[in-house]
């Protein structure tokens, strides 16, 4: 994970992770996130959330980011208000897709994580992530 010092340098650089308009998406986007700095797991709102944290989730969190997962023990995400699928999408740290929306490694924004546990490496944040590009192109919101 990072370290606190990084995070909060990537913070400054990139800004908070967050909706110009949080109350649009209320209850979509998740409040809380566990990451892991300087070793120690750290409750932060997800707007500090930044790109290189490490994340610990769990069944019945709220993804804070777009997240590389890096180990997994039975971790299943639902995907359905990004893709449609109907049912759990397992996710483990096998890459399977070079498309990100096929791959298993991969966590997505907004999901809801529906059981087991993983931790993982944030890839992007905000407008930058798959639901804040969708988003973007359907209602034209942006995302910090």
């Amino acid at each position: 994970g990072l370290t606190r010092e990084k995070a909060n340098e990537v913070f400054k650089r990139d800004g908070p992770n967050c909706l110009k308009n949080k109350d649009r998406f209320k209850g979509i986007v998740p409040e809380k996130a566990l990451v892991i700095r300087s070793g120690e797991p750290l409750s932060v709102d997800t707007e500090n959330v930044v790109v290189g944290d490490l994340v610990q989730l769990k069944g019945g969190d709220r993804i804070p980011a777009d997240v590389r997962i890096i180990e997994a023990h039975e971790f299943k995400v639902d995907n359905s208000q990004l893709t449609g699928e109907s049912g759990p999408q397992s996710r483990s740290p096998e890459f399977t897709s070079e498309n990100p929306m096929e791959t298993k490694n991969i966590a997505f924004f907004s999901t809801f994580a529906v059981e087991g546990n993983a931790k993982g490496i944030v890839v992007s944040t905000g407008d930058q992530t798959v639901f804040g590009q969708v988003a973007h192109l359907n209602t034209g919101m942006v995302y910090m």
